[in-house]
């Protein structure tokens, strides 16, 4: 029997999987969830890649954040182009932003390393990139604009997207980072800030966002240029001597998405076929999760 089947485990994804009620296939073509809350582990260190943090301006969100672990505090992050400290209220995991998005799949078997190659219409059906092939009654794709209309071919649907390189850094117990997290006002770093920022319990590590620009412009050199490059700019913000045993990088081809607030907050495609997602409600956490939350409820009815 043909199941509704969920593609991608980023935030909306996990919202969708929180709330749906009928049964979910789910296919992901990574080796873990998170989307763009991606996190990695190196010995005892956690490295969060994405979202350090999460605002909420939602009960149902806070509701969800406080169910999966997550916990409320205010901390001030310094803008550079104004010489000031911002005060925001935020959520933070302990374990990492990633912990969040897998609350929503407790319980629920995730096809990891399960790839979407293309989607067959007419027949109901998704061709993974192992060969085999998918039914379904129901098609949700939790995916970046670009992926989605690849696969479907058209989509009425304007968006663009910016790319960005993350750089991990992992420190000695002898190195600290201060400021703890900072918008830089330059044209190379958009983000810095260190991991005891958001969690003072575990092992420091510092995470570096490149500018869109920059993250263009690099996108695809080798890792030794790109990490090099990152530790060359960190010390423009520090007067500590920092010593690094472990860095490593990831990137998003598709991160930063320029779609403001939008009043609908999925996509109905077809019949068959939904979409969710950052792209359509605007670029935060919240509007993500708010995005799959809307269509399992819609669904559940």
């Amino acid at each position: 029997m043909s199941a509704t089947v969920l593609i991608g485990t980023g935030i909306s994804a996990s919202a969708f999987s929180n709330q749906f009620k009928g049964n979910l296939e789910i296919h992901e073509k990574a080796s873990r969830v998170g989307g763009r809350l991606c996190a990695r582990n190196y010995q005892e260190y956690i490295i969060q890649y994405g979202a350090q943090y999460a605002t909420s301006s939602n009960s149902l969100f806070d509701d969800y954040l406080n169910r999966s672990g997550a916990t409320n505090l205010t901390s001030s992050i310094y803008i550079e182009e104004n010489n000031t400290y911002e005060d925001k209220n935020i959520w933070v995991h302990e374990e990492g932003m990633q912990f969040i998005t897998n609350y929503g799949f407790l319980n629920k078997k995730i096809n990891f390393n399960s790839e979407v190659i293309s989607i067959n219409q007419k027949n109901n059906s998704i061709n993974l990139r192992d060969g085999k092939i998918v039914n379904y009654s129901k098609l949700i794709l939790s995916i970046p604009h670009p992926q989605a209309l690849k696969l479907l071919g058209e989509l009425n649907y304007e968006c663009d997207f910016e790319p960005c390189l993350a750089i991990g850094l992992c420190l000695d117990e002898e190195s600290s980072f201060e400021p703890y997290a900072i918008r830089p006002n330059s044209k190379d770093i958009s983000w810095i800030a260190s991991s005891k920022f958001f969690n003072k319990r575990i092992p420091e590590s510092v995470l570096i966002h490149f500018s869109p620009e920059r993250s263009k412009e690099m996108y695809y050199k080798n890792k030794e240029t790109i990490i090099n490059f990152a530790k060359e700019k960190i010390h423009n913000f520090t007067s500590s001597n920092l010593n690094i045993i472990y860095s490593d990088i990831f990137k998003w081809k598709y991160a930063l998405t320029n779609k403001k607030m939008n009043q609908e907050r999925y996509i109905k495609y077809s019949d068959s076929i939904y979409l969710i997602g950052d792209w359509i409600n605007g670029p935060r956490i919240e509007n993500a999760f708010l995005s799959g939350y809307s269509l399992a409820m819609d669904l559940n009815h």
